[in-house]
């Protein structure tokens, strides 16, 4: 059984089996942060509980140079860990090593994706609105009709009397199957004896940095055109949605202006505000480089003036405003620049059911390979929450 150290520096065994991988799944955590959470420990003395059992069963998720502990190798993971019997040396292979190896290399891949591999899907985890997690390969997701409550008015009532019911809202429930992303690794026999699982983390850190980046990408182009799996047609179908910057002025006939520009921000600025731009290269130069841009040229600010200035006190944009550039593989719609109010504007949905799949697969199986499974789908939450500017290139 596997080991760990706890606050009062007693030895005490857990047994960790495909149970604790479902258990964590069903509470929406990785399995470190599910063990961490059931078991108490000096983590500054011993480290955390996970990495103490990873440890107990020769994994090695911390290595030191300085105290001579290397990464330890797939071999010694999987085919066991040396130990002297009866004279002679001989492998010993443990079922709570294989259990735990997939989330040890999961727990090094999380810790390798901190650093800049995967710039873009940060940026668009910053624009999540609602984060949701599942334990199913179904969702069934309720449609909201805000029609009626939108349109409504409060009313003056007489005493006692019940107020008019405006916010009773029906849905019309839509069972859509998240889709599963997988990536595969298999090892032959003789690089089992020289892979150690710092290579192999790195391996996949590069490898689920750049799948990450890509879905981030086709993600925000799926916010503007639609995506009919989680049923959601273009925005450009929904009435009011895109504005042509030569509609809020007609000086705009190539490239922004001005003037369309703060029109365009400031259009239902009572139902959104803006708080974030996507675009392509092209679009944010345009941006940048808009007709009629405020400058100060030659301007002496000691200078006396008869003058006064004036402030706006209930400004409809943000003073800043953040723009992802797509890449230019996805295929963004040229002269378009969607802009979204990040605190409605996305909802993404991950099935921790993937990733039990995957790991239950290579327990119970004891191949030579190993799975890593993936689901998530990301949808429009409130359309009110995204506005899009075209301009003539």
């Amino acid at each position: 059984m596997s080991a760990f150290f706890d606050s009062n520096g007693n030895i005490q065994q857990v047994e960790i089996n495909l149970e604790t991988i479902r258990a964590a799944g069903d509470n929406k955590l990785s399995v470190r942060d599910f063990v961490n959470g059931q078991y108490d420990t000096n983590a500054e003395v011993h480290g955390d509980v996970f990495s103490q059992l990873c440890a107990s069963e020769g994994i090695i998720l911390q290595p030191s140079k300085k105290h001579g502990i290397k990464a330890s190798s797939l071999d010694a993971v999987i085919n066991g860990r040396p130990k002297l019997e009866a004279g002679s040396i001989v492998k010993t292979p443990s079922t709570q090593a294989r259990v735990l190896l997939m989330p040890a290399i999961g727990a090094l891949v999380e810790d390798k994706l901190l650093s800049d591999l995967d710039m873009n899907a940060n940026a668009f985890d910053s624009m999540i609105a609602l984060e949701d997690t599942i334990t199913d390969d179904w969702l069934l997701w309720p449609e909201v009709n805000y029609a009626g409550p939108e349109a409504g008015r409060s009313q003056p009532i007489a005493q006692l009397a019940k107020p008019v019911n405006m916010l009773t809202l029906t849905t019309s429930e839509k069972s859509i199957r998240v889709p599963v992303f997988s990536m595969g690794i298999e090892w032959s026999e003789q690089a089992t004896k020289y892979l150690n699982l710092d290579f192999i983390s790195l391996s996949i850190a590069r490898q689920v940095a750049v799948e990450r980046n890509e879905r981030a990408n086709q993600n925000l182009l799926a916010m503007l055109n639609g995506d009919p799996d989680v049923g959601q047609t273009a925005l450009s179908a929904i009435g009011g949605k895109v504005k042509t910057a030569v509609s809020l002025d007609a000086a705009a006939t190539t490239g922004i202006t001005q003037k369309a520009w703060m029109l365009w921000l400031y259009n239902n600025s009572k139902k959104r505000t803006l708080t974030h731009l996507v675009t392509d290269i092209a679009g944010a130069m345009a941006i940048e480089g808009r007709a009629g841009r405020p400058t100060v040229v030659q301007d002496n600010p000691n200078s006396s003036r008869i003058d006064t200035t004036v402030s706006i006190l209930n400004p409809g944009w943000n003073k800043d405003l953040p723009i992802f550039i797509v890449d230019p593989s996805v295929g963004w719609p040229a002269g378009s620049i969607m802009g979204i109010d990040a605190r409605y504007a996305i909802q993404r949905v991950t099935s921790t059911n993937a990733s039990y799949q995957a790991q239950e697969d290579f327990v119970l199986r004891r191949g030579s390979a190993m799975r890593f499974d993936a689901g998530s789908l990301a949808r429009r939450l409130f359309n009110d929450a995204f506005e899009v500017l075209t301009y003539t290139p």
